[in-house]
């Protein structure tokens, strides 16, 4: 196989791959690395081939190449911890040249999402009526044909529609009787915010997008959910169809435009649609903000006590990618009774990385384990994030060692602490 790379290109890669050390700091941060204890799939190992196929020019390039680079999840972990200011543009780079000699031929699409949505319940309800409650163990020990498709299953993102349910879920567990109330009335007008529904948040997560959307009227905020979205074009760029990406960017830009013309300010659920979104619109006076963000600045209705034990995990393109660390937490510590706690490799990518699962399924799955292990150690009742591919990740994990610990939006539980005496708008 061969690669020519034309020499611009040739000159930037080889200048940033000299701000590498080889030191190897990156290598205990790295999911991948972590999963298989090969070098190969370390930072600095595919910084290595990235600077073979530099040398070998239009030569010959081996296909385990860019099968080692495809392993790479993008979750930037590497460029918060390198000392030298390595940016993850070098290892993007090496994806994108591994997806173009083997595209992902993935059956995944935005437009199948909602019907993906619905088979998953069905199908998930069978599973159960078959299995048990252990399903997810006992038919993701089959053949990997049928395991696979088990896991595939176990890892679709999934929250409580109804807000009955959710609330049935963490009385259980808090000991609270909820009687469900509309929020209270804000104390002030904030201003206008236009909300991306984004695709997986749309198609698995309905009842939490429309609790946000809840969440942030309740704080002051009009929130304008404009219609014809598409998505943001990650799901294709995770399998090296640009051009299709850029042209779904395009048409939700334009769906986008009347209501950013009034907000000036886009409102994310999803870490990877925001560091996608923040690049799409980055020439034009739109502020692009992650929804936990807008939560934490202030004007949450009051929190009543939730007495749990709760652990956060970071999606890494909020942490890395946007350097979302500390609003997450400032929320959790704002509800009263409530004791965050941080669990061990809280920077360690859970593996989910979009559709990475279809095309990395074991590897996905052993790094899919170790945080469901490091998140369990920590001894919380409850797990929370805020990104539907680590939903699905953490849960998948959960359900295949038979844990029956809840994972939850996070803005879930903000919402379900807010539900108060007090009298509604």
């Amino acid at each position: 196989m061969t690669f020519d790379f034309d020499s611009g290109l040739r000159n930037r890669l080889d200048s940033l791959l000299r701000r590498c050390i080889e030191c190897g700091l990156c290598l205990p941060h790295c999911a991948t690395y972590l999963a298989t204890g090969n070098e190969v799939d370390s930072p600095r190992g595919r910084l290595l081939l990235i600077g073979d196929l530099i040398s070998a020019g239009a030569g010959g390039v081996e296909d385990e190449t860019f099968t080692a680079l495809s392993r790479c999840l993008g979750c930037r972990s590497c460029e918060t911890a390198c000392p030298s200011g390595v940016p993850s543009e070098l290892l993007d780079r090496g994806r994108e040249l591994a997806r173009r000699e083997h595209p992902i031929r993935s059956f995944i699409s935005p437009e199948r999402l909602t019907q993906l949505a619905v088979i998953g319940d069905f199908a998930e309800s069978l599973a159960w009526s078959v299995a048990g409650p252990s399903w997810r163990s006992r038919l993701g020990a089959s053949l990997p044909p049928v395991g696979r498709l088990v896991r595939l299953l176990g890892s679709r993102p999934s929250a409580a529609d109804h807000d009955t349910e959710l609330c049935e879920l963490l009385d259980a567990l808090t000991g609270l009787e909820t009687v469900i109330r509309p929020l209270p009335c804000p104390a002030a007008e904030l201003g206008t915010l236009t909300l991306l529904e984004g695709c997986a948040n749309r198609s698995f997560l309905p009842g939490p997008q429309r609790r946000l959307k809840a969440l942030l009227e309740a704080a002051g905020w009009r929130v304008e959910c404009p219609g014809n979205q598409d998505c943001c074009g990650a799901l294709d760029d995770h399998a090296g169809r640009s051009a299709r990406a850029e042209v779904r960017r395009a048409t939700t830009r334009e769906a986008l435009a009347g209501s950013l013309g009034r907000s000036g300010r886009l409102v994310v659920e999803a870490a990877g649609c925001g560091l996608t979104m923040t690049d799409a619109l980055a020439t034009e006076d739109v502020t692009v903000v992650d929804a936990l963000v807008v939560l934490a600045e202030g004007g949450l209705p009051p929190l009543r006590p939730v007495p749990l034990r709760v652990v956060y995990h970071d999606p890494c393109h909020a942490r890395h990618g946007q350097g979302i660390v500390t609003e997450p937490r400032a929320l959790l510590d704002r509800i009263p009774e409530l004791e965050r706690v941080e669990t061990e490799e809280a920077e360690v990518c859970c593996g989910s990385g979009g559709g990475y699962a279809l095309e990395h399924p074991d590897l996905s799955e052993v790094m899919g384990r170790r945080k469901v292990s490091m998140l369990v150690q920590t001894g919380a009742e409850l797990i929370v994030t805020s990104n539907p591919g680590c939903l699905g990740q953490i849960r998948d994990g959960l359900l295949a060692v038979q844990d029956d610990r809840l994972v939850l939006p996070l803005s879930d539980l903000i919402w379900y602490a807010a539900q108060t005496d007090s009298p509604g708008c």
